[in-house]
């Protein structure tokens, strides 16, 4: 059964946990640094992709606060990007594409040089249509030629500008959705990329998506996640289906984790393969999951105390702590204050005591004690645990706020 758990240049899951909140997982590997995962976590920055793809060109630098050209100057520019040599007719492009102006004389020229024999030129003038927007539509079948050419470097460019430019033709969209199992990662999430711009709903969306998830390449399935997730509640039967498919169910958990209450809907299978699972990441990032959804995974509170206190894994319980005092689970109190007890494991007992805070709003006492608590967890040299402690008290504060208003 292929999963996602053991992969250290993935571990999509526990970056989430950090950056969301309370759980910061301390028993697991950071993912591995290398070039490609560098260029990975970026993937939908295009300048960065576009560094990828053109190896030593780099991107035109945005003149801030420079005036609006003149037609003239306009012209001369045109000029230079359409009959000029080099690099001056390079810099030129780019700058007509960095202006975007006036495009019913520029983007003629533009559309032209697709056809010249000089691929920088081309790539470039691809790239530059695309700041045009919908005004370069018309490019659109020409940009579908270069993309049936097979050069990567094309049909990446091809695929971001036919997003930008707002291509929804049916040619388009099937060949975006095909190009999303592309042998070359950077093609396929420019394919995405181009896909969430578009919108063409889910009988294009999701097979394209699913294609991307199954695809092996890490970094491809990172981006289609992130696809899932700006789809917001709509996604919410992709997510469950994800999570009913092994190879995708540690992903599909990640999602609704990240799209928080509005995956709601998603609740009953989370809560079945909670059931079922013994694999102890997989139960923390179900967890997480439920805790992100909030009170409407209430109806999960006793297989989530059933893990505070009977799992073997150091980390579960801290992961059902917090979903605890998430959902509003107040029947779970009596195991909580037993976690938040537990002296001889300091971060479980943190987060039960912020959970136990977050249960009973109105009582000092407890509130007081996580405080303390938390307090003590930002001095510690775990940065999981400081992490953690810090968060927590935010999100104390940002309770104590609201009650007042």
């Amino acid at each position: 059964m292929k999963t996602y758990f053991n992969d250290a240049s993935f571990r999509i899951g526990w970056s989430l946990v950090i950056a969301l909140g309370l759980i910061a997982m301390s028993s697991c590997a950071k993912p591995a640094e290398t070039e490609q995962t560098k260029t990975d976590q970026s993937a939908a920055a295009v300048v960065d992709a576009d560094q990828a793809m053109t190896g030593n060109a780099t991107a035109p630098v945005v003149k801030s606060g420079q005036p609006a050209p003149s037609r003239e100057e306009l012209a001369k520019l045109a000029e230079a990007a359409t009959t000029g040599s080099g690099q001056a007719r390079y810099v030129a492009i780019d700058d007509l594409g960095e202006r975007a102006a006036e495009s019913d004389m520029i983007v003629p020229g533009l559309i032209k040089n697709l056809d010249d024999s000089d691929p920088q030129v081309v790539w470039r003038s691809v790239r530059a249509l695309g700041d045009y927007g919908e005004e370069a539509v018309a490019a659109a079948p020409k940009l579908r030629q270069l993309f049936a050419n097979g050069d990567p470097i094309l049909q990446y460019h091809a695929a971001v500008t036919l997003g930008k430019i707002g291509d929804r033709s049916a040619e388009t969209v099937d060949m975006l959705v095909e190009a999303v199992g592309s042998s070359d990662g950077r093609v396929s999430r420019a394919a995405i990329e181009a896909m969430k711009i578009l919108r063409p709903g889910p009988q294009k969306t999701v097979p394209a998506l699913k294609k991307a998830l199954r695809s092996g390449n890490n970094a491809v399935a990172a981006h289609a996640l992130d696809a899932i997730v700006e789809g917001g509640p709509e996604a919410v039967p992709l997510i469950s289906e994800m999570l009913s498919d092994p190879a995708t169910v540690y992903l599909g958990a990640t999602a609704a984790a990240e799209i928080g209450a509005p995956a709601a809907g998603a609740v009953p299978e989370l809560e079945k393969v909670l059931g079922d699972t013994k694999h102890s990441q997989l139960q923390i990032q179900l967890l997480l999951a439920l805790g992100r959804i909030g009170p409407a995974a209430k109806s999960a509170a006793p297989q989530i105390v059933d893990l505070l206190e009977n799992s073997q894994d150091s980390t579960v319980p801290v992961a059902a702590a917090f979903a605890l005092g998430s959902i509003g689970a107040t029947e779970a109190e009596a195991p909580l204050r037993a976690a938040a007890d537990a002296q001889d494991k300091p971060f479980l007992s943190m987060v039960a005591a912020w959970s136990l805070a977050k249960l009973n709003p109105d009582d000092a006492e407890l509130k007081q004690q996580a405080i303390d608590k938390l307090n003590a967890g930002v001095k510690s040299k775990d940065p999981a645990i400081q992490g953690a402690a810090e968060r927590g008290l935010k999100m104390l504060e940002m309770q104590a706020s609201a009650a007042t208003k």
